[in-house]
């Protein structure tokens, strides 16, 4: 399976409406981090021009980053400068740390039960 790292900033008034819709189709699971900069915009009514964004960050199976790019496309489309970027980048080996395993689970597979407590050995 081969997995891709979609960076996204974005306004942050879009990440609302970004994180409905990203669930709606089954993301399962995004990083948000409040950054500042700027780029083709820059805000001169401030001592340091930069301005406000908000950073996600999605690792997606490479199959799922052109309906990912079309909900940032539809949610977060504004046309002002500073509207935000989207990125598409590889991702070489996608490892899970508690475990040390490559890619993500298959969703379908069961998950075993936790042991049961104390008190249902005993009933």
């Amino acid at each position: 399976m081969k997995f891709k790292c979609v960076v996204a900033i974005v306004r942050p008034d879009a990440v609302e409406l970004l994180e409905a819709k990203l669930k709606s189709i089954g993301v399962g699971g995004i990083t948000l981090t409040k950054v500042k900069g700027f780029g083709e915009y820059k805000n001169f009514f401030t001592s340091d021009w930069l301005t406000e964004h908000t950073k996600i960050e999605i690792f997606a199976e490479e199959s799922k980053v052109e309906p990912l790019l079309g909900i940032f496309l539809e949610a977060a489309h504004a046309d002002i400068p500073g509207a935000g970027i989207v990125a598409v980048m590889p991702t070489e080996r996608f490892l899970h740390l508690r475990t040390g395993t490559e890619a993500l689970p298959d969703p379908s597979a069961e998950v075993p039960d936790p042991e049961p407590n104390q008190a249902q050995r005993c009933a």
